[in-house]
């Protein structure tokens, strides 16, 4: 019988020692979570019956999971979609081959991970990058008493009324718009894969196709609004959960963006300012005449506060103050009195400061 020569156990080696603490030095580094779905990534084509059912449990253990893993598939879609002569900037030319002396890191084929996480935060770096760079950005501003009607790039159509300050940025896979202030009315072409959001204060907006307007105007009556005329749109305040808007349906908030109940519109009253008309229902008289002013001098002055807080409510002319005013005496106890171009209303000889709100009959007084 041949003897066998005898058999060493020399345990692993130093270079292996080595390549087991830089790959701990470059795990310490890395995001736990962001590791694990890169190597589930890495291996997504060859995965067996219990592979697949591992990965299954991982993603739904932990919703930072499946995010993470989403992170990868949309920039490897990013990837994908980049021209080719962007892609070619960004190429990393092949390295030298090593000495064939030069040590093995085993490591690294223990990373099954590898491959993807080089691809994606090389050429995927620039491509998300890429990806993530507006396509279009545009401020637009309308004076008091200015309105300003826009066609966007993607087919939409915004309506900016009387002192509003908005920001257009377009992506290619999401469009933004931030109302500074006043009020917009948008029109949104519907593209799949590319939600509209429209951001007011703490409010966000968001829809894919639809006809809405939002009001910001915080810095003149602590409110926002938003209304939809047509389509479906999604409001997030302060509150844990959105709130859906259909068509016919309108919301406000305060500066904390904690929403009010879903209130029911009447027929014209999503931005009636583009027919050149202001809607009020049951609003004191002092916010009747503060929405006047957002569009010029009215000349309108109240020094009674029981005064300011009769309630109106109707439709009226922008454009013809006069109606207004000879209406006004019909429907509150109140009486006009003039002097230069200065309008004081006062409240009427012996009416009563308790006097009960009047609703002015709509488009009544053109």
């Amino acid at each position: 019988m041949t003897a066998l020569p005898p058999r060493h156990d020399f345990g692993p080696s130093a270079q292996d020692e080595a390549d087991a603490r830089a790959h701990a030095r470059f795990a310490a580094t890395q995001d736990p979570v962001a590791l694990a779905a890169a190597t589930w990534f890495s291996r997504r084509g060859n995965l067996d019956a219990p592979g697949q059912a591992a990965f299954a449990a991982w993603l739904a253990a932990d919703a930072r999971h499946a995010h993470a893993y989403a992170q990868l598939q949309h920039t490897q879609q990013a990837v994908r979609r980049i021209p080719a002569q962007v892609a070619a900037r960004w190429t990393v030319p092949p390295a030298a081959p090593a000495p064939a002396s030069a040590p093995r890191r085993h490591w690294l084929r223990a990373l099954p991970y590898a491959a993807a996480a080089m691809l994606l935060l090389g050429v995927g770096a620039g491509g998300y990058q890429w990806w993530q760079q507006p396509t279009f950005s545009q401020s637009y501003a309308t004076a008091r008493g200015q309105r300003l009607t826009v066609a966007l790039p993607d087919g939409s159509t915004v309506q900016l009324d009387t002192a509003t300050r908005l920001h257009v940025t377009l992506y290619r896979q999401r469009r933004a718009v931030r109302l500074a202030q006043g009020e917009a009315l948008f029109q949104v072409q519907s593209r799949q894969g590319q939600p509209f959001e429209v951001a007011a204060g703490p409010l966000r907006v968001t829809v894919v196709g639809t006809q809405f307007s939002v009001r910001n105007t915080l810095d003149h009556d602590d409110s926002l609004r938003v209304a939809v005329q047509h389509g479906h749109v999604r409001v997030a305040g302060a509150q844990p959960d959105a709130i859906d808007l259909l068509a016919g349906q309108g919301v406000t908030a305060d500066a904390a963006g904690r929403l009010s109940a879903i209130a029911s519109l009447a027929p014209g009253s999503v931005a009636p300012w583009r027919e050149g008309r202001v809607t009020f229902e049951n609003v004191p008289l002092s916010v009747a005449l503060a929405e006047f002013e957002r569009y010029g001098d009215t000349g309108f002055v109240v020094r009674d506060p029981a005064v300011a807080r009769l309630r109106i409510g109707g439709s009226f002319s922008l454009t013809q103050l006069d109606r207004f005013a000879a209406a006004l005496p019909q429907l509150l106890p109140v009486q006009i009195v003039r002097s230069g171009t200065t309008s004081t209303i006062g409240m009427a000889p012996k009416a009563s400061a308790q006097a009960p709100s009047m609703q002015l009959p709509q488009n009544k007084y053109k």
